[in-house]
């Protein structure tokens, strides 16, 4: 019996996702474990592999890589050997009208199935990733030429775009932290009948001491500041947000961080729990990714990426010796590199790691 391949859903918040490419081709055979697209989710970029083995058949009706659209939309079939594709359900027509006979018969029906197809060929194709920087950016992206393979427009075209027209471009800074001060201290703030304070936490109250010297980083433009901690769910990232962080010692920020992760690991959180943040920090380190850029979206002015910590050589008063070092990237809007905020801010993060009792004495 045929088995329909659908858009699955990937989040419980998942309503639709972007069919990014097949990594099979119509009348591939497949084994269960292979996988078969991928599809962008607004999160994230997933794989989907097969459980069951069989032919795989795209109906030329179904959704084209590019195209978002429902969960549960049919993309495709795998079939047995010897087994036909069934026949797509016909699109529900809006009004037909019920012949009767006392009609003559309709010279000509007027042929309007057909003008979907034409309609969205007419548009250049562009990549998920290009098209959520153009609607970051504000670029008219049907208007550009891809450099992409079959002209394709890709994320350059985007930002190469948003340049000529003036408009403003993510910048990206970098820099290291000596954290070894950090690990010390860890096991001393542990308090009773509450586990020891994850790394992340303890830097993210020390990201937050530092806006109130830089505010301009933060989304509300005041000091004011509602954190918004990147949770990997298993199913996707999910962002809670901390209210009102910089009222909150280490201590209470550690314990609500933790209490937001464990409700979006269960599916628990309420929509206004992901809304109205206005600073962002995301921590790969638990994987053991030592770098990586993340990445801005509005309303965000700025956000942090924390890589692991980890023991490697450093120079101390002219001798080589283990230290805790940790890599710390910031992603802006470029206004704030111009004007120096960006950089001070980072320089103010990194000596409050290399010098934690300064920010965590409450």
């Amino acid at each position: 019996m045929a088995e329909p391949i659908a858009m699955p859903r990937l989040g419980w918040t998942m309503e639709e996702g972007t069919l990014v490419e097949w990594l099979k081709a119509d009348g591939d055979t497949v084994e269960a474990g292979e996988i078969l697209f991928t599809v962008e989710s607004d999160k994230a970029l997933n794989e989907i592999e097969t459980f069951s083995g069989g032919i795989l058949r795209i109906p030329p009706d179904a959704p084209r890589p590019g195209d978002t659209v429902p969960v549960g939309t049919l993309l495709g079939y795998l079939l047995q050997p010897g087994e036909e594709m069934p026949t797509a359900p016909p699109p529900t027509p809006t009004a037909e009208p019920v012949p009767t006979p006392a009609e003559p018969p309709p010279v000509a029906k007027p042929k309007l199935a057909p003008t979907p197809a034409p309609v969205r060929s007419a548009e250049p194709t562009i990549s998920p990733r290009a098209r959520r920087v153009a609607s970051e950016l504000g670029v008219e992206w049907r208007v550009l030429t891809g450099s992409g393979r079959t002209g394709r427009i890709v994320e350059r075209d985007i930002r190469a775009a948003a340049a000529r027209s003036g408009q403003a471009v993510p910048a990206i800074l970098t820099t290291g932290a000596d954290a070894t001060e950090l690990v010390t201290l860890r096991p001393r703030l542990k308090v009773e009948n509450a586990p020891a304070p994850a790394y992340h936490h303890l830097i993210a109250k020390l990201a937050v001491v530092a806006l109130a010297d830089y505010p301009q980083l933060n989304a509300a433009g005041t000091e004011a500041v509602h954190l918004s901690l990147a949770v990997d769910t298993g199913d996707g990232l999910a962002s809670p947000v901390i209210r009102d962080a910089h009222t909150k010692n280490w201590a209470e920020l550690a314990a609500e961080a933790r209490f937001l992760a464990l409700q979006a690991r269960r599916r628990a959180l309420e929509p206004e729990a992901v809304q109205g943040g206005t600073f962002a920090i995301a921590n790969l380190g638990m994987y053991g990714i030592d770098a990586f850029t993340p990445i801005l979206r509005p309303p965000y002015r700025a956000v942090l990426g924390l890589g692991r910590i980890a023991e490697r050589p450093a120079v101390r008063e002219g001798r080589v010796v283990p230290r805790a070092l940790i890599s710390l990237s910031l992603t802006v809007e470029s206004g704030l590199l111009e004007n120096g905020a960006a950089a001070r801010f980072l320089d103010r993060l990194r000596s409050l790691i290399e010098r934690p009792e300064l920010g965590l004495q409450d």
